[in-house]
């Protein structure tokens, strides 16, 4: 079968499946079942503390959350424009979904780090000074462990650049026209577009002259059975097993939007492919059931690979859904107005349940027992720290059950808020009122003390110009 096939799936599973992590993940909510130490002033400000966790803001600025059970914590300025995740072992942290950076802590003190800002700068440090790296593209480069290779140096790229990867090395004059390269085991040649070699012993050898139009080769030729393979670009192009057991056969045939018409089969994996109209229709069936892929786009696909599900109606429904061990998940998109996000973790029993109505309503149990919802729901894809940071400014209703089972309503911007459990209330309106009640009496502020009364012990307190009496 060819292996573009597994590519596709590949890619198109890497996409939607980015949001749904298959392994448990640091509680980033409360979690601990105890009172709520809570305080806050409008949406501007709110603070909150269970234990050894701790939640502050002041939005739409700062937010910030830690967990000291795990040394976990991540702080967001300005969301999305700066967030950071962080343990004693490691940290991510990125900006504007471009700018992004990653560290990992050691125990004498050091860091490896890497920065990037796609593609225009790379920066990075190790234990030893051999270790680091940057990169100022297209001016100067010198990269480390990135990108597959060892190393990758640049110099005013394309003009020139080099590369290795153990006892391979490479250099390129004006890339990609111009290259070569070996190791003992290894030889390449290329004068682009006009003659290519790559070989390496017992893998593969891979030639073309005029590139694209003319190629040929053979691959796994470390393997029981090896292929070859023949491009007369772009009207036919073939791939075949040494034994027969594989085949394929694709005419008129372009990267990416494949071909007029291309067939397939497997024996060994059982599978079978035909696609014709280049996207417009794709078809494969295996006979364990292990993949399965039909598409008349754009109107109707379905694909099944790994246990992983995706299917779309339209461009703009899509459904997907996940079953392995670690992480059985369902989600559901009508671009770009609802979402709705089941996850199920395996390995612990915790669930995951969001959906979105966009711009009208949000709701969201996590893993940890809290739930909540609120309207009006102004960010358009999930991203919780966004949400949290900006939609109380805009919010009509919020309602909050926490999984110590304190409730929280807040109205109108969070112009009055309602925080109760079974043995206490309070109330806020910025300025106006601090109420609280319980068992044992009230207590009551305006303007924070300007004058107050509490009765809540045996006797009472009062506030005059913010002085106790």
């Amino acid at each position: 079968m060819d292996s573009r096939f597994k590519i596709q799936f590949g890619i198109v599973f890497s996409l939607f499946f980015l949001s749904s992590s298959i392994f448990a993940k640091i509680p980033n909510s409360f979690t601990e079942d105890i009172k709520s130490d809570y305080s806050q002033f409008w949406f501007f400000y709110e603070k909150e503390s269970r234990g050894r966790q701790n939640f502050f803001a002041i939005r739409p600025f700062y937010m910030s959350f830690s967990d000291k059970t795990y040394a976990f914590q991540f702080r967001s300025y300005l969301s999305p424009i700066y967030y950071k995740e962080e343990t004693n072992y490691w940290y991510t942290w990125s900006s504007l979904f471009f700018f992004s950076g990653t560290g990992f802590k050691h125990e004498e003190g050091d860091e490896d780090e890497d920065i990037l800002l796609t593609p225009l700068f790379l920066w990075g440090k190790g234990e030893s000074q051999r270790e680091n790296y940057y990169s100022v593209f297209p001016l100067y480069g010198k990269i480390r462990n990135k990108l597959s290779y060892q190393e990758l140096n640049y110099v005013l790229f394309p003009i020139y650049s080099e590369w290795k990867y153990k006892t391979y090395k490479a250099k390129s004059i004006v890339w990609p026209l111009v290259m070569w390269g070996g190791s003992e085991t290894r030889d390449d040649i290329r004068i682009f577009p006009f003659y290519s070699k790559k070989e390496h012993e017992g893998k593969y050898r891979r030639f073309s002259i005029l590139w694209p139009f003319f190629q040929w080769g053979e691959e796994r030729l470390d393997k029981k059975e090896p292929t070859s393979y023949h491009i007369f670009f772009p009207f036919y192009n073939r791939k075949d097993s040494a034994d027969g057991n594989m085949k394929s056969r694709a005419y008129l045939w372009f990267p990416i939007i494949n071909s007029l018409f291309s067939y397939g089969y497997d024996r060994k994996t059982g599978q079978t492919n035909y696609t014709a109209l280049f996207i417009l229709f794709q078809y494969t069936t295996s006979v364990k059931k292990d993949t399965e892929k039909l598409v008349f786009f754009p109107f109707y696909g379905y694909s099944y690979f790994a246990n992983k599900e995706a299917e779309f109606i339209t461009p703009f429904y899509i459904r997907l859904s996940q079953n392995t061990s670690h992480l059985k998940a369902t989600s559901h998109f009508l671009l770009p107005f609802y979402s709705h996000m089941k996850n199920e973790y395996v390995q612990t029993g915790r669930e995951d349940y969001y959906w979105k109505l966009w711009p009208l309503f949000r709701y969201h149990k996590d893993a940890e027992g809290n739930f909540g919802w609120n309207t009006l729901a102004i960010i358009p894809v999930r991203f919780e720290v966004m949400e949290d940071v900006w939609e109380p400014i805009f919010s009509i209703i919020e309602y909050k059950r926490s999984s110590n089972g304190e409730k929280r309503l807040h109205l109108i911007t969070r112009l009055y808020t309602h925080r109760w459990t079974e043995n206490e209330s309070h109330i806020h309106l910025p300025i106006l009122m601090e109420f609280s009640k319980s068992s044992t009496g009230f207590r009551y502020e305006f303007a924070y003390g300007l004058f107050g009364i509490d009765t809540r012990e045996e006797s009472n307190k009062y506030k005059f110009f913010w002085w106790e009496i």
